[in-house]
């Protein structure tokens, strides 16, 4: 009996001795990754010019997964008359329209002051996304305010939450697993009710850094939007000659 009690503890030792050394390693392969993809986001915004929005991403937008525009302007209720230079829609990203993009690396960009922020009314947002994305499959909802530091990133397939995280002074929207791309990134999430520290002097806040990196984290999950309007930009550029 204490010989079978001895091989038992010994080998749930073992067990546990290797579960330490893989979660261990799992660690440190993460500060690795998260290390190689801060080098990249350097060097990729170095590579921006600054002529779109100042290099800067609208508040709030859109990225689709899908290239049928005149599906997507259906589904948006646009009016056919609307804006269709994405250029033109840049420039009037505040108004209370909807501005839809044409289709880059088989992504479409919406963005417009009628888009729903979660930092206002997470329930109207939520109904919105979960609709459209019932008719169109992929739908990715990013926003980030400079000033307040709101930010949010929800992410839905075929109706269906994958994650969301939205923060607008306390946490608004907590669903489904963390990603590794939100931990490659360094994101803070916050539960429900945990309240935000105050930074010491001289150090960003955790909010501040997410709202930092909410470019990359579109760039992981779907399309960069400064990088995508340049592109399309080029070419309504090429096509006006």
């Amino acid at each position: 009996m204490e010989l079978f009690l001895l091989a038992f503890l010994s080998a749930f030792g073992l067990v546990v001795g290797l579960g330490a050394v893989f979660v261990a390693l799992y660690r440190r392969h993460v500060r690795q990754l998260r290390r190689l993809n801060r080098g990249f986001d350097q060097l990729a915004a170095l590579t921006l010019h600054r002529g779109v929005l100042g290099g800067q991403p609208p508040p709030r937008w859109l990225a689709i997964r899908s290239t049928n525009t005149a599906l997507l302007r259906e589904l948006l209720r646009l009016d056919p008359a609307a804006v269709r230079l994405w250029s033109e829609a840049l420039s009037r990203f505040r108004e209370r329209s909807l501005f839809l993009s044409p289709p880059v690396d088989g992504w479409s960009l919406v963005i417009g002051g009628a888009l729903p922020d979660p930092a206002q009314d997470v329930d109207f947002c939520f109904h919105f996304l979960t609709r459209l994305s019932r008719e169109i499959g992929e739908v990715q909802l990013f926003s980030a305010d400079r000033v307040l530091n709101y930010h949010s990133w929800i992410r839905l397939r075929d109706g269906l939450v994958v994650r969301a995280y939205a923060w607008a002074g306390t946490t608004e929207w907590n669903e489904g697993r963390v990603t590794l791309d939100e931990r490659l990134l360094g994101l803070r999430i916050r539960s429900y009710g945990e309240e935000a520290v105050s930074p010491a002097y001289g150090e960003m806040s955790p909010e501040q850094t997410n709202s930092e990196r909410v470019v990359p984290l579109a760039r992981r999950w779907s399309v960069d939007p400064i990088i995508a309007s340049e592109l399309i930009i080029q070419q309504e550029h090429l096509a006006g000659e």
